[in-house]
């Protein structure tokens, strides 16, 4: 399954991860901007412009964490916490980043590839 595969509500929840680790540090990567344009074409730009509008409703981290709990086949949590990763790990990955990602980990039961 890739990004295409996910479910509107799935996707809208990878928009919103996206965001929130763009916001996280404090500055938008040129990674994490390609990242944005590789899932636009991937959703298709008509559809991505939904999804991305759903996910900026979601107020903040928490209510971002929350929509997380809702997905609960383990192979969208998969793609899209790989999709995450693969974002982060090109740049230096701030502290609030990897807070992140172990926190989604966690509530997905998923191992964290940033544990020591």
């Amino acid at each position: 399954m890739d990004v295409s595969g996910l479910s509107e509500s799935e996707q809208v929840v990878l928009l919103s991860l996206v965001g929130l680790l763009a916001r996280v540090d404090g500055r938008l990567s040129q990674t994490e901007m390609s990242t944005l344009e590789q899932l636009r074409r991937a959703i298709t730009p008509e559809r991505f412009t939904q999804v991305r509008d759903a996910a900026a409703a979601l107020e903040d981290g928490a209510a971002i964490m929350k929509a997380a709990q809702g997905i609960t086949k383990q192979e969208s949590r998969e793609v899209i916490f790989g999709v995450l990763y693969e974002m982060a790990i090109p740049d230096t990955i701030a502290p609030a980043e990897v807070e992140v990602l172990e926190e989604l980990a966690e509530l997905w039961g998923l191992e964290s590839p940033l544990e020591n």
